[in-house]
């Protein structure tokens, strides 16, 4: 199967293929165990529950929308059940003072929220790209995935460097506004002309 038969495997695991399931899980594997290492310290317990993550993603699988890409919603499901294992695993002081303990506490609970809030944003972000049509979200992805510098791209155009700053700004107001909308922190959308 290709990966743009995402939608096909989606609907197919919500019929509870197996094997429909693995592919799902072989091409996001990686990436979902990724977004949970960079946040743990121990990579037995990123790939405990990445483990975890796939068994939660199969369960909702009826909740998955086949029209939307995956990776967003594996990673939603692995930011919640990143912030429980926090909780659950938060180290409990002995002999401590009830002041210092509520600061404690209020930080910890600060910066999952923090997390949180980074793996909606990371969600909107990519929903967004996908929103875009394809020459703009190859333009940004070879500038910023892929390193590639202005005058590179603006060669490769047969455009000016200038041209290719100016749609590169613009593509960042929009993905800017479309993140924002989502999060639900925007007013009234930029204007673009």
């Amino acid at each position: 199967m290709e990966p743009n038969d995402e939608p096909q495997l989606i609907r197919a695991a919500q019929k509870r293929d197996l094997g429909a399931f693995a592919i799902l899980v072989q091409r996001h594997h990686a990436d979902v165990r990724a977004c949970l290492a960079v946040r743990l310290r121990n990579s037995h317990d990123a790939e405990d529950l990445a483990q975890e993550v796939f068994m939660t993603a199969f369960r909702r699988i009826g909740d998955c929308d086949p029209g939307r890409p995956i990776k967003p919603w594996f990673r939603g499901i692995a930011m919640k059940l990143l912030a429980n294992f926090r909780r659950k695993h938060r180290p409990e002081l002995v002999g401590s003072h009830e002041e210092l303990q509520a600061l404690l506490d209020a930080g910890l609970e600060a910066k999952f929220a923090g997390e949180e809030r980074e793996g909606r944003a990371l969600e909107a972000l990519v929903d967004c790209l996908e929103r875009l049509e394809n020459p703009a979200r190859n333009l940004l992805r070879a500038r910023y995935e892929e390193g590639e510098s202005l005058d590179e791209l603006a060669a490769r155009l047969g455009r000016k460097a200038s041209a290719v700053s100016m749609q590169l700004h613009r593509l960042r107001i929009i993905l800017g506004d479309c993140v924002k909308g989502k999060l639900g922190i925007l007013d009234h959308p930029s204007e673009t002309a």
